[in-house]
């Protein structure tokens, strides 16, 4: 929640920014207003309370828009995951529009304070000037700094957005170790198992079928304690119960050993990082076999070694992990199915399952949909900061547009003469734009570079297995914010300076 507030108040302030702008786009009338109604006697604090007015009214229409579009997005917003129903209230209530309506009147007040003291401190000389000379804090001007914060955020937003993707398809896409494409889990929910899987049997599409306590991966575990030759040194280990089918089906690649008897429940089968853990025969796959541990209590034999595979999410670093052998566990029933023709085969699975069980609604997931929304929360937060970065990049454009148009006001003469003298539209629109070219440039110089340390430093390090972040990444929302701006001025008319 704290997140999406900060992200919110990025975007208010980057509005808030905007505003400013396109208040000062409008200098040039408006200067000539403010110093018509200094020479008739309005006092400073006057103009100043005319312009905040002016703020606070459209803040609040703003709101009511807000409003509407609250209304209109709020199923859609529950809907990106199962627990923000939880989170928050979506009720509309007479607390949360007072408060918002004062939040409304001090967004005004900020966005509109800046504007206010611009346009007070104006002399009627300085309109005859022009406001383009008006600066801020000696040598900074308004405008400019205004567009390259702007277009900070955007970028900020526009790159978080493209690196948060790559890295949620890396998560759902990652080579666990294991196969699971083809292969639904089913929940059995406290019901005869072998029942259940002597029926899906009979499903043409249905191939080998196997039994496990917990479907890994995910983001659930099991755990089991366990020593080696040392009985003051024992660990905490990942461990699922499966079956003497679970292995083959999921395409474990043994490093040594094989796969569980049919009869015996006295072998277990590790992966290498429990032989780094324990230094079992200098970490040997095949020296390890017939080696004994203490798993809650119970002598095992070590009867095979596997690749190691990801048990947890695939953000979590690979951790020791063993597997017991049960022929029947009691927890989920993992189906190999045909290519083709999931929907059919669901049906029919369902249909084996009500035979079983009327009270309960079925619980069958394709393994890879049961990674996907392991991930959905991530997948909900880069869809809401993609939202944001339109926003953002909608609220940058207009903020642009209206230096743009503020640019060529203040030189129609200039950019009439040069039309009149044969200057191509090419040449104008550079003329335009080379400035907010340099500062789209310095805004990126800033961004960037935040948006690289962020990851690299801090959002990335809480992920053991994460995509690198490449060039593209970074670069591709500075070429997107390039193409907007180079469109904006292209398309600027720029044929009105000829009638001055």
């Amino acid at each position: 929640i704290w997140i999406l507030i900060g992200l919110a108040l990025l975007v208010i302030i980057s509005a808030c920014f905007n505003y400013t702008n396109l208040s000062i786009a409008r200098a040039l009338k408006r200067s000539r207003e403010v110093g018509i109604r200094k020479v008739i006697g309005a006092k400073k604090n006057q103009v100043i309370l005319q312009f905040v007015i002016e703020s606070v009214v459209i803040s609040l229409g703003a709101l009511l828009i807000s409003f509407l579009l609250f209304l209109f997005l709020r199923e859609q917003f529950i809907a990106l995951h199962n627990f923000v129903d939880q989170l928050a209230l979506m009720e509309v209530t007479p607390k949360l529009i007072v408060s918002f309506v004062v939040l409304a009147i001090v967004i005004g007040i900020v966005a509109g304070i800046f504007p206010a003291l611009f346009f007070s401190k104006i002399q009627a000389l300085a309109v005859l000037k022009g406001p383009s000379n008006l600066k801020l804090f000696k040598r900074v001007n308004l405008r400019k700094s205004l567009i390259v914060v702007q277009f900070v955020f955007s970028l900020i937003f526009i790159t978080v957005t493209i690196i948060g993707y790559t890295q949620y398809k890396n998560f759902i896409t990652f080579d666990l170790g294991f196969q699971t494409e083809n292969i639904v889990n089913i929940d059995l929910q406290g019901n005869d198992g072998d029942l259940l899987a002597e029926k899906l049997s009979k499903i043409p599409a249905i191939g080998d079928i196997s039994r496990s306590s917990l479907v890994t991966s995910l983001g659930r575990q099991n755990r089991a304690l366990l020593k080696y030759k040392n009985p003051n040194d024992s660990v905490s280990v990942l461990e699922n119960t499966v079956d003497e089918n679970y292995l083959s089906l999921h395409g474990h690649e043994f490093l040594a050993g094989s796969n569980f008897k049919e009869t015996n429940s006295n072998e277990v089968i590790v992966n290498e990082k429990l032989l780094e853990r324990f230094n079992i025969s200098e970490s040997d796959p095949y020296g390890a076999l017939g080696e004994m541990v203490v798993v809650d209590g119970k002598e095992l034999i070590i009867r095979g070694v596997l690749k190691d595979f990801h048990y947890e999410r695939v953000e979590s670093a690979i951790k020791p992990t063993i597997l017991r052998f049960s022929p029947s566990p009691n927890g989920y029933i993992n189906a190999k199915i045909a290519a083709h023709n999931w929907i059919e085969t669901q049906a029919q699975i369902e249909s084996a399952w009500k035979e079983i069980d009327q009270a309960h609604p079925i619980d069958a997931q394709l393994y890879t949909n049961r990674i996907e929304k392991a991930f959905s929360a991530l997948a909900m937060i880069v869809k809401i900061i993609g939202f944001l970065a339109f926003l953002a990049i909608c609220i940058s454009s207009l903020g642009l547009l209206g230096m743009v148009v503020f640019t060529t006001e203040t030189r129609l003469k200039e950019i009439g003469i040069r039309k009149v003298l044969g200057a191509a539209g090419v040449n104008l629109v550079y003329l335009l734009g080379k400035n907010f070219f340099i500062l789209l440039l310095l805004a990126a110089s800033i961004a960037l570079p935040i948006t690289y340390l962020l990851f690299e430093k801090i959002i990335l390090t809480n992920f053991a297995y994460h995509e690198s972040i490449g060039v593209s990444e970074l670069f591709a929302g500075f070429f997107f914010i390039l193409l907007i701006a180079g469109l904006i001025l292209s398309l600027i008319h720029i044929s009105e300076p000829t009638r001055q």
